[in-house]
């Protein structure tokens, strides 16, 4: 099983310097990325997990993450739909460089007017960007540097330093090591000493860098990777209780049980005798990959049928002498 918060690389496929999507989003692992990215919930509920902060997100919300910050989503009660937008900074950097350490504060765009604009003209870019018209590219543009400014304009944000952005970075990776680390070894006998060892830096510091970025101790992160794969082989395999503690790293099975009695009230034995037996909780930190994202001509399809207004937009924009 692997857990790694990555720096996600992102190509821009469609439309140099922006990507847009569909995502029906089960667990997303902790991750970062060199680029901006917007978010709205077309339907359904996610959660939204942010180092220290979590957000439960419904129908209608609109987030926001800067470049570099560490998240993670996990399916909430009811299946979901996301439109996501990520924006590369050499979409709008030529216009003001400092727009490249751009930040803002607030997650979450609070529901008002302003939410309501911004929801209109991310429905008007992912029209536009879904559909095969002249100089949508163009359109698009003008569209996301129109938000960005609105952005600005409405929230918290400021210009960061060289300084802060780069140890923004340098954190993100830091992250992404010390995490691939404990992934291959969570299973073996794993100190915080071994974490220090390999980024170079004390045990406190480490305990500290861990507890920051990830809202949690080294220790309940460790045992979160072990519990998340007893559950599957507890779920899938026929493996007694004993083998499956030596095969996910518990020393014995009442640290295993603590597990199973904070998330589900009941024993390991009790739990595999559940008939439909429930998966994990969904306020804990996701672990693993599971989504499902629209290929192109999926999202075409949905964005034409229900963003009608839109579509008669563009429609009378593409043949404007007729």
């Amino acid at each position: 099983m692997s857990s790694t918060r990555e720096v996600e690389v992102i190509q821009h496929t469609n439309m140099n310097h922006l990507e847009v999507f569909l995502v029906e989003m089960t667990s997303r692992e902790p991750h970062g990325h060199d680029d901006l990215e917007i978010g709205m919930i077309l339907k359904g509920n996610v959660n939204l997990f942010l180092e220290q902060h979590s957000y439960a997100l419904q129908e209608g919300d609109i987030y926001v993450l800067n470049r570099h910050q560490v998240h993670s989503f996990a399916k909430g009660s009811r299946d979901n739909l996301i439109l996501a937008f990520q924006v590369h900074t050499e979409l709008y950097k030529q216009a003001d460089y400092s727009m490249t350490f751009l930040r803002f504060e607030d997650s979450l765009i609070p529901h008002g007017q302003f939410h309501d604009d911004l929801a209109h003209a991310l429905y008007e870019c992912a029209s536009f960007y879904f559909q095969d018209s002249p100089f949508n590219a163009l359109k698009c543009s003008g569209i996301i540097l129109n938000i960005l400014y609105d952005l600005t304009c409405n929230t918290h944000c400021h210009i960061a330093t060289e300084k802060e952005s780069a140890s923004a970075y340098h954190n993100t990776m830091r992250l992404k090591r010390i995490t691939s680390y404990i992934s291959e070894h969570y299973t073996e006998r794993i100190s915080l000493q071994n974490i220090a060892n390999l980024e170079n830096i004390t045990d406190y510091h480490a305990s500290h860098f861990i507890r920051k970025m990830m809202g949690m101790s080294f220790q309940e992160y460790i045992s979160q990777l072990r519990f998340a794969y007893a559950l599957t082989l507890i779920r899938k395999t026929n493996l007694n209780i004993l083998d499956i503690c030596m095969e996910t790293g518990f020393s014995s099975s009442r640290y295993l049980n603590q597990m199973f009695l904070k998330n589900f009230g009941c024993t390991a034995k009790e739990y595999r005798k559940m008939p439909g037996k429930p998966h994990i909780i969904s306020d804990t930190l996701p672990i693993g990959n599971v989504q499902k994202r629209y290929t192109y001509e999926q999202a075409a399809i949905y964005i034409k049928n229900h963003f009608p207004k839109c579509k008669i937009r563009i429609d009378s924009l593409q043949n404007p002498l007729l």
